[in-house]
């Protein structure tokens, strides 16, 4: 969560709090999340002054009142079971203030047949990874994707320590995501396909774009956003 000028906004899955640092810079008093404790060990770490506690966004309880909440870089794609998504938009919802705006992003189909379908190994100063996609090319919407890393690091005396990690996701739909938004009492006010190098386009594909970037905010009684 970041507050600056009497504005207020929430980060959700903020990892090692590299997300939120910017925020930090501009003058924002920040409060932030994420599910892992080895990561809000990590961001605490970095940014001492920042309020950070080890949370699971279906469940957050009532933390505030928030001008912005985001849960990007991946949160969503990690909500694999029935329900989840609907567990998570209502708990974020508690804590949009009225005229706020949540932004999140999802996978779309394209990063699952093509990122999630290969091979790949990257190789760096005492660092080597190695990714193996579990998917076949031709998921289809609402598949469950597996993703396993595995990372080889240089213990500093000619040994390597090797960690693995699977990542199970799940493709969300546009019309299971807006169904859950509502559900909430929420509705997209936009939707942008994500470019590589991060920008936004206006024109949301699951072919084209590897995310696909929600923006939402809460609907009135007249059905109109607030």
């Amino acid at each position: 969560m970041l507050r600056r000028r009497g504005q207020e906004a929430a980060r959700r899955g903020c990892g090692t709090g590299k997300s939120f640092l910017p925020f930090l810079d501009r003058g924002y008093a920040v409060t932030a999340c994420d599910i892992s404790a080895e990561m809000v060990a990590r961001a605490r770490a970095k940014a001492p002054g920042a309020e950070v506690s080890v949370a699971d966004m279906r469940r957050l309880g009532r933390l505030g009142s928030f001008d912005l909440i985001t849960c990007l870089d991946d949160s969503v794609n990690y909500l694999v079971e029935d329900g989840d998504l609907d567990e998570a938009f209502a708990s974020l919802a508690a804590n949009l203030a009225s005229g706020g705006v949540l932004v999140f992003d999802v996978n779309t189909l394209s990063t699952y047949r093509t990122t999630f379908a290969s091979d790949m190994t990257q190789d760096g100063p005492g660092l080597f990874l190695a990714w193996r996609g579990g998917c076949g090319g031709a998921e289809e919407p609402g598949c469950l994707a597996e993703l396993v890393v595995e990372a080889f690091c240089d213990t500093g005396s000619g040994l390597y320590e090797r960690v693995t990690t699977r990542h199970l996701q799940r493709h969300h739909p546009r019309p299971a995501v807006e169904a859950a938004l509502a559900g909430a009492g929420l509705a997209a006010v936009g939707v942008f396909g994500q470019l590589p190098n991060g920008s936004l386009d206006s024109f949301a594909s699951e072919e084209r774009h590897h995310k696909l970037v929600y923006f939402a905010q809460q609907v009135a009684k007249g059905g109109e956003t607030t």
